[in-house]
């Protein structure tokens, strides 16, 4: 398969759909592929699997949940929005959290290697690069589930850059895996990858944003 070797000679897939090995950028067949639908390539582009629940949390606004247990690397949602370019994005600085950087820190070496302390039983490779070119999303005003995850300094999901309907590395679609077991009603997060005093509103001045994730290794900002 075509796709495999892209993937480096393997498919990143087990045949439960679970992600076992996590890397800068996946490669699911698509329509070119001469695969058959049940091709075990292909996962994140057939859309939500588990039942999901909008539901308010206590201090942090709407968040997600799960009404049944999810196995780890089970991928959760895609994250939707509008496309901009860097000027764009540059513009709309109301609403920091649902902005999300394509390629940001996923180049980083070091956040992929990180991956198997937080996922220790799904590899993770640095082997394939998406270089940040510029590209952002915004789910402020349209997106899907996706845009009520919250952040968290210690995140039960995280994000992977996917490519299957097209070839285009600038913008892949970021979709949501689970990075470990998570039982049933426990709040979905990932971490926004947000960096201190790096957020800038429009006449260039810090931002700064207190976090309530409640984690035992919250930083007490999330930039």
């Amino acid at each position: 398969c075509a796709c495999a070797v892209k993937n480096g000679g393997e498919i990143p897939y087990n045949y439960n759909g679970a992600i076992v090995e996590a890397k800068p950028l996946v490669y699911e067949c698509g329509p070119s592929c001469k695969c058959p639908p049940t091709c075990h390539n292909r996962v994140s582009q057939y859309g939500i699997k588990f039942p999901l629940e909008i539901f308010k949390t206590e201090s942090r606004g709407w968040g997600v949940r799960s009404l049944s247990s999810i196995p780890s690397g089970s991928f959760i949602c895609e994250y939707i929005g509008e496309l901009l370019d860097d000027k764009e994005a540059e513009q709309r600085t109301s609403n920091d959290e649902y902005l999300f950087d394509i390629g940001q820190n996923y180049n980083d070496p070091t956040l992929w290697d990180g991956l198997s302390d937080m996922m220790p039983d799904v590899a993770s490779s640095s082997g394939d690069v998406v270089q940040n070119v510029g590209f952002t999303i915004d789910a402020a005003k349209y997106g899907n589930i996706g845009r009520f995850i919250n952040h968290s300094c210690s995140p039960n999901l995280y994000a992977q850059n996917v490519l299957y309907d097209h070839e285009d590395k600038r913008i892949p679609h970021i979709m949501l895996f689970a990075a470990e077991n998570i039982p049933p009603l426990q709040e979905l997060t990932y971490h926004y990858n947000y960096t201190i005093d790096q957020v800038f509103d429009h006449e260039g001045n810090i931002k700064k944003k207190s976090c309530y994730c409640g984690s035992s290794e919250c930083t007490g900002r999330m930039y």
